[in-house]
């Protein structure tokens, strides 16, 4: 059976991510990726790009990415008020501060996706969506549109961060979306840092890891499988670190709420 440990939206939250790194529900698994959003909202960017690129773990490119890779004065997010708009402002400019010439020529190189092969069974890694790397595919995202982004993009899982909220659907018949958690800035409402375990394999020993959701990939004899691991690490820590650096207190809190 084939493991993938899928990782998404670590927002410069170095403390969460090295929590995801030591657990051990990840051990044995040497196929990881990321689905972007390293940088934003937290203290240590340029650490979490380290981290990354250390482990040569692939990675395609988010949102917040784009917008401090390619210099181009915002991260392509929505904000719900001018609070926010200007929290947001805050942060930007902090993360774009916070990085060498390499590191943003690093982010403004990454892929907008990745997509891997399992007997056929065809799978796409993005940050957003199929189609846009800042769109929202939050859970009430009506079937028949994500099954129409899946058969455009010729994908039968699609594997998706962005929206910090974790779910696995099976949309219609053979195609899966899986939402992953985040690492560094949980928006569930559990403050923990997040990651996805993607099984792909033999019906039986797929069946054993528990999804409901666990069925066929495409017209192929690969199920598919998505577990979602939560990891304590230390919140308070990250919270004062992100107050130390200067940033809105308003991403401190939220840290805690999750």
């Amino acid at each position: 059976m084939r493991r993938i440990a899928l990782i998404a939206d670590v927002h410069a939250n170095l403390r969460a991510l090295d929590a995801v790194f030591a657990d051990p529900a990840g051990e044995g698994i040497t196929e990881s990726y990321c689905l972007g959003d390293l940088v934003g909202y937290g203290p240590d960017p340029a650490m979490v790009i380290a981290r990354i690129r250390e482990r040569g773990i692939p990675t395609v490119r988010g949102n917040y990415d784009d917008g401090i890779g390619n210099h181009r004065g915002d991260c392509g997010c929505y904000y719900d008020s001018e609070e926010a708009r200007t929290n947001g402002r805050a942060s930007y400019d902090f993360t774009d501060a916070a990085l060498s010439d390499a590191d943003h020529a690093w982010l403004a190189a990454l892929p907008d996706s990745l997509r891997l092969d399992e007997r056929g069974a065809r799978l796409l890694l993005t940050h957003g969506s199929p189609r846009r790397l800042n769109e929202y595919l939050l859970p009430d995202r009506p079937d028949h549109q994500l099954e129409r982004l899946a058969r455009e993009a010729e994908a039968d899982v699609v594997c998706v961060g962005h929206i910090h909220m974790p779910y696995h659907r099976v949309v219609a018949p053979g195609i899966h979306y899986v939402s992953v958690p985040s690492v560094g800035k949980p928006k569930d409402g559990d403050p923990r840092a997040g990651w996805t375990e993607l099984l792909l394999g033999e019906e039986a020993e797929v069946a054993e890891a528990g999804d409901p959701n666990a069925s066929r990939a495409g017209e192929t004899d690969v199920w598919v499988a998505a577990i979602v691991h939560r990891v304590p690490y230390d919140v308070e820590g990250a919270a004062a670190a992100v107050l130390a650096a200067g940033l809105p207190p308003h991403f401190a809190e939220a840290l805690r709420r999750g």
